[in-house]
């Protein structure tokens, strides 16, 4: 699924994830309708807005180089790309960690940041 494909546009105009959106009825407003403040970085800011992303898990850094054409896991100056996937979704559920998803360790990540 490329990102034009899963990023569309609410009936007040504003852009949300389609494969994983938002549910403010459970989640409230606070974190822009997800649970919390990881999940709005990973699926709306990175998947989404396309901006760059980083964070820990067990205390080992992470950082990813998200355009227009692709997103990469790569080095810490964003300079050397080691592994590259089509957009910020497809990122989250094949790049793996210990043999898990981004998705699958969602709770046990830390330090997420958009870039």
């Amino acid at each position: 699924m490329a990102h034009e494909d899963y990023v569309m546009k609410d009936l007040a105009g504003y852009w949300y994830n389609a494969k994983y959106p938002p549910n403010y009825k459970v989640n409230g407003s606070l974190y822009h309708g997800y649970k919390n403040g990881v999940e709005e970085t990973l699926f709306y800011d990175f998947a989404v807005q396309r901006y760059d992303l980083y964070f820990t898990y067990k205390g080992k850094p992470y950082h990813f180089l998200s355009d227009s054409k692709h997103v990469a896991y790569c080095d810490e100056h964003y300079t050397e790309e080691y592994q590259a996937f089509p957009d910020g979704n497809t990122a989250l559920e094949q790049f793996k960690i210990d043999g898990k998803s981004i998705i699958e360790l969602i709770d046990e990540l830390e330090d997420v940041e958009p870039v």
